[in-house]
């Protein structure tokens, strides 16, 4: 016997399939990560243009909630996001959005039924670095020491401060 999957059934299992993950996350133990001392560097697409793209620093706020989806001239917006449990992704979030990954699940769960997915996530910065250097509206976030010729700096954050201004230093290791 096969039963017809109506609309409202499948609400009903995304869900409890949904309550289920999110109990199972909610057993993890949750670990404050440490601070992080380093300069992260916001990056862009090398071909991009900061200009073009009217990029300031009170975007990254919206771009990486999804409330502003796309640049001028109708290009999507593809923010990538470090693993939650990364201190780089602790230390960006605490400074762009106020609050860190473990505190930003209910917001995404809701999201998640308007049908807005959060930011991709990768799990170094290498595959940052590479995910933006390969996608055309993509930005992301990276230790402003890994930085090269991929990919393309457009704001600096030390110690929750946002800046357009490059550091004088770094120091890299």
């Amino acid at each position: 016997m096969q039963v017809e999957m109506t609309k409202p059934m499948r609400h009903w299992i995304h869900y409890v399939m949904l309550s289920c993950s999110l109990l199972t996350a909610a057993s993890i133990p949750v670990y404050a990560a440490k601070p992080y001392r380093g300069t992260i560097a916001v990056i862009i697409n090398q071909s991009q243009s900061l200009k073009q793209l009217k990029l300031a620093p009170d975007n990254l706020k919206p771009i990486f909630w999804r409330k502003q989806r796309y640049w001028p001239k109708g290009l999507p917006i593809k923010p990538v996001n470090l693993d939650t449990q990364h201190a780089i992704r602790s230390s960006f979030s605490q400074s762009i959005l106020g609050s860190l990954p473990s505190a930003q699940i209910d917001y995404w769960n809701g999201q998640y039924f308007n049908g807005i997915r959060p930011p991709y996530a990768v799990k170094s910065e290498e595959a940052v670095l590479r995910y933006v250097a390969k996608t055309k509206g993509a930005i992301g976030y990276v230790d402003a020491c890994q930085v090269d010729d991929r990919v393309k700096p457009v704001f600096w954050i030390v110690n929750q401060t946002i800046t357009r201004t490059a550091p004088s230093a770094l120091n890299c290791q």
